[in-house]
């Protein structure tokens, strides 16, 4: 079972770690990974929880550099910064943008942001840099995005794959957005009320979701265009064979 941090102390939107799962070849540690929404003008108490409790020592920010200049991430006492862009192409909704666009077909539209996150030049390369820190780093580390929903629920799902764990539980971890992003979520659209038509919050709304047929179709992407897992780790993101061997041995017990 999945052992949560006492993240729910401060106000830190979808934090959690993703460690605690156990695989066929031990359970993936705890302490190690963790994954949030946006570090935008944290109180001190919630940096403080990071650099402390947490002893974060590296944050990957997934965003745009659009999007990290409208909301910057606040300083985190002890750790490094690194923008990894993993989408180039413009947003289709985020609130945190100042121009915040809707698209009028945002179901499709998130199809789209899922299948770009698989085979997108940017993307196979920021998630090829990640992993290959996530596995040299040795120390916490938290990655996150916007809403810590679709790029940061990739980035999880994938080290939850390549540890090995049962696709039900990454599932699991994957909706658990929907849960923790309930009250940020509201707050977002009660901003956005009088602002935009009843069909663009429904939109927006959707946007702001996740639902497993988003997942299930990045991996059918990763299954149809390079036949299996492994061969994405290895084509796709031009990791070494040996990548998930080395991966389980750090950080599995």
């Amino acid at each position: 079972m999945n052992k949560q941090p006492k993240s729910s102390q401060v106000k830190i939107t979808n934090l959690r770690d993703i460690g605690g799962y156990q695989t066929p070849a031990g359970q993936l540690k705890t302490g190690i990974f963790f994954r949030s929404g946006e570090l935008y003008d944290l109180s001190k108490e919630a940096a403080d929880f990071l650099s402390h409790d947490l002893a974060i020592k590296k944050i990957f920010d997934f965003r745009r550099p659009s999007e990290i200049e409208n909301r910057p991430d606040s300083k985190i006492a002890q750790a490094t910064y690194e923008n990894i862009n993993l989408l180039s192409t413009p947003a289709q909704a985020n609130p945190s943008l100042k121009n915040m666009v809707v698209n009028p077909q945002m179901e499709n539209y998130m199809f789209k942001v899922y299948a770009e996150l698989v085979l997108s030049s940017s993307a196979q390369e920021g998630f090829h840099n990640f992993l290959l820190e996530a596995l040299s780093l040795h120390k916490p580390l938290l990655f996150h995005c916007f809403a810590g929903k679709d790029r940061t629920g990739l980035a999880a799902a994938l080290l939850l794959k390549i540890a090995g764990v049962a696709d039900d539980d990454i599932f699991d971890d994957y909706l658990k957005t929907n849960q923790a992003r309930q009250k940020a979520n509201q707050e977002i659209l009660n901003h956005f009320a009088d602002k935009l038509s009843s069909q663009k919050l429904k939109e927006l709304e959707i946007s702001l979701s996740v639902k497993a047929d988003y997942l299930k179709y990045a991996f059918a992407q990763i299954k149809e265009n390079f036949g299996n897992f492994d061969n994405y780790l290895i084509s796709g993101l031009s990791l070494p064979a040996d990548y998930q061997a080395k991966f389980q041995a750090a950080y599995l017990e």
